[in-house]
């Protein structure tokens, strides 16, 4: 079941299938079958059937050559994701154009397929040794567990999670513009969640950090995967107590509030080198919209 509002990469499509995935012979046999489908990645980027523009291109059991993650089932096929370096056999495009284009053209549960295909893949080049004792680690459980046949620690594929937040004072919103964004973009503030902090406290610490405002009530509002290389970002919104921005670090090169009128404004227009919002890829433009029409 899709949800209307759901932000891309998030509505995993497949039964994850926890209870099979410490059985080998079972997925040996899955994989092998002409039941079964593989998500090819390389280099981060999916390869897609070149007719449809939009539809993953699967490889079949006998192309397979390499280490396997196990990503679930529906109702006919058994889904697993390969990590390729050497093939040039069609059209392989990064995440986030697949994303855009399925954002564009409503929702669909694609990106969400391919983005948990290539966070698992990408963790397994990442922590090919154990970080214990620095022997080389072995996959397990479907490709979501590496262990250590040394000193037998079980390491877990990580996710990194990201708090960020449509920060509002009266009717006002508070977006931000780092160095790297495309002429006249603004977006909601964000960071990575320290050590020991909750989420509010982490909205608190990095809109304070960024642009020098307190903040009071935080609530949540959606999270989305986001698959660079794998986090969650935790969308709130969050009610600021002053309203006079000081940008004193390296991360923003400007922060300025901006009320409702203007936001409706770039929203029915596009926007231009002035000012512009992230599209409905991203769960900004979604936090934006829910303080739009909810408050």
């Amino acid at each position: 079941m899709f949800f209307e509002n759901s932000c891309i990469f998030a509505e995993f499509p497949l039964d994850p299938c926890d209870h099979i995935r410490s059985n080998d012979d079972l997925l040996n046999e899955l994989a092998t079958s002409p039941n079964a489908r593989f998500v090819v990645i390389r280099q981060g980027e999916a390869l897609m059937d070149r007719e449809s523009g939009h539809l993953p291109e699967y490889f079949s059991a006998g192309e397979i050559k390499s280490e396997m993650v196990f990503l679930g089932q529906d109702l006919e096929h058994s889904y697993f994701a390969i990590e390729i370096s050497d093939c040039n056999c069609g059209q392989f495009l990064d995440l986030r154009t697949i994303a855009r284009t399925a954002s564009a053209n409503g929702f669909s549960p694609v990106p969400s397929l391919l983005a948990r295909a290539k966070m698992l893949l990408d963790w397994h080049q990442r922590h090919k040794f154990c970080a214990n004792c620095g022997e080389n680690t072995k996959s397990a459980k479907g490709g979501y567990v590496r262990i250590c046949p040394a000193c037998k620690t079980e390491h877990f594929p990580r996710v990194d999670p990201v708090v960020i937040m449509m920060i509002i004072y009266d009717d006002k919103c508070l977006l931000g513009r780092s160095k790297h964004f495309a002429p006249g973009m603004y977006s909601a503030l964000a960071g990575f969640m320290e050590p020991g902090e909750t989420i509010e406290e982490a909205v608190r610490r990095e809109v304070m950090e960024e642009a020098h405002i307190r903040v009071g009530e935080v609530k949540y509002i959606k999270s989305q995967p986001w698959p660079f290389p794998s986090s969650l970002m935790i969308g709130t919104i969050g009610k600021a107590l002053n309203n006079v921005i000081e940008v004193e670090n390296d991360e923003l090169e400007q922060a300025q509030w901006f009320d409702k009128n203007q936001i409706q404004n770039v929203l029915k227009t596009g926007g231009d080198d002035k000012f512009r919002v992230p599209d409905k890829l991203a769960i900004a433009r979604h936090l934006l919209e829910y303080w739009l029409y909810h408050y």
